[in-house]
């Protein structure tokens, strides 16, 4: 038997919890029981294909059920099936909004407002396994949009000045099957950085001398991929912070060799995921024609020679250049959007086609939010999100 198989052999249509004495009760406990027994394979099949919001309500059928949602497995394939299909989210302050695509025309709509204690313009961090972090230059919650559910960060160390924000990026550690949160800020000292494991309730110094951070890092959100964690390095092109989620220590990755030479005034440097691997993003104007490209580097970091770069795409949008531009990857769709002009284009990695998005006639909610919103892809997962005040213990996790 299979360590999925054997973590969820419990799983069937019959409920092990006590039955009820009254005989309504107890005749349908025995048609229940008539029926035929449905393997454990067929029955996962069944529970990770449901969307996230399905998934937790079914979570209260039984006991069974309601135990997966700290099975690591379990968790794990449900998660690994949403990655073909994640979601847009637009984060206002604390509003979260959905961006969906109906045959190019956008539906964009208000889910939920997170209850969260700071009211003022806030940030994000990369998404990790369906989760991320709302917060600010003094504050910050971790949240996962499918579930609603909100827990805050332990105190962290003040930054000096309130526009010098931190910046956060959320990790997970496939060793110990732990969410990490790394914060780089701006201390007296020069450049800061310290960790905190979520649930543990406590942030720790990454020391310079254990090879701590050696440079600033730019405003834009890190990204996630294989167990680390990637941040573009401030007024220096021509390398990558990478942070080892695991053994909590950081190296130096170049950027592409041709971005050395490329890199401009007008040009937008970013990090996303591509199909489960780093992708750098460089949007700018050509020098041969002057309209806008935007080029998609992939990271190779399974071979034994180190860090390799691939420019797997070469994207001309056909739209005018601007320096507030927002692009998302989301599986095999790139979104572009200019906020200020409230436009949106869609670039279809398969087809390699272009196409403006229609907004949506009623443009009250686009109106409503900043004009420069947290635009941001995330995949749906319902694993739980730790609390400050405990941490899961492992022997509730199911062992590889």
């Amino acid at each position: 038997m299979s360590a999925t198989e054997n973590a969820i052999s419990n799983l069937s249509i019959h409920d092990t919890t006590k039955m009820s004495k009254s005989k309504e009760t107890d005749l349908v406990t025995k048609e229940c029981q008539n029926q035929h027994y449905i393997p454990p394979q067929v029955m996962v099949n069944i529970l990770k294909r449901l969307p996230g919001k399905s998934l937790v309500r079914f979570m209260s059928v039984c006991k069974p059920w309601h135990s997966l949602r700290l099975n690591y497995f379990f968790l794990n394939l449900h998660f690994n099936h949403s990655l073909n299909n994640p979601n847009i989210l637009i984060f206002d302050r604390n509003a979260v909004y959905s961006v969906l695509n109906y045959h190019n025309q956008l539906v964009i709509h208000k889910q939920f407002t997170a209850k969260v204690q700071r009211q003022e313009a806030s940030y994000t961090s990369n998404t990790c396994r369906g989760l991320i972090i709302l917060y600010g230059s003094k504050w910050g919650y971790v949240l996962n949009p499918c579930t609603r559910k909100v827990e805050h960060l332990p105190k962290a160390t003040p930054v000096g000045r309130d526009y010098n924000h931190p910046n956060l990026g959320l990790g997970f550690s496939a060793h110990t099957l732990q969410f990490k949160a790394v914060r780089i800020y701006e201390s007296g000292r020069g450049t800061s950085c310290e960790v905190c494991t979520l649930g543990e309730g406590t942030w720790r110094p990454i020391e310079k001398e254990k090879g701590g951070i050696p440079f600033s890092v730019a405003d834009c959100s890190p990204a996630y991929a294989n167990n680390a964690l990637f941040w573009i390095v401030k007024e220096k092109y021509n390398c990558i912070l990478r942070f080892d989620v695991t053994t909590e220590e950081f190296t130096l990755v170049s950027v592409p060799p041709s971005l050395t030479r490329s890199v401009g005034a007008k040009s937008q440097l970013s990090l996303s995921i591509l199909h489960g691997r780093l992708c750098f993003i460089h949007f700018s104007l050509s020098s041969h024609n002057n309209n806008p490209v935007v080029y998609l580097y992939v990271l190779d970091d399974s071979s034994n020679a180190g860090f390799t770069w691939k420019c797997e795409h070469e994207i001309w949008p056909d739209m005018p250049y601007s320096d507030t531009i927002s692009i998302v990857i989301s599986n095999d769709k790139v979104f572009l959007f200019r906020p200020n002009w409230e436009i949106w284009y869609s670039y279809d990695l398969k087809e390699g086609t272009t196409c403006q998005l229609s907004t949506p006639q009623d443009c009250s909610v686009l109106r409503s939010i900043d004009s420069t919103p947290l635009l941001v892809s995330c995949e749906e997962s319902i694993v739980p999100v730790p609390k400050v005040t405990r941490r899961i213990s492992k022997n509730k996790l199911v062992k590889e």
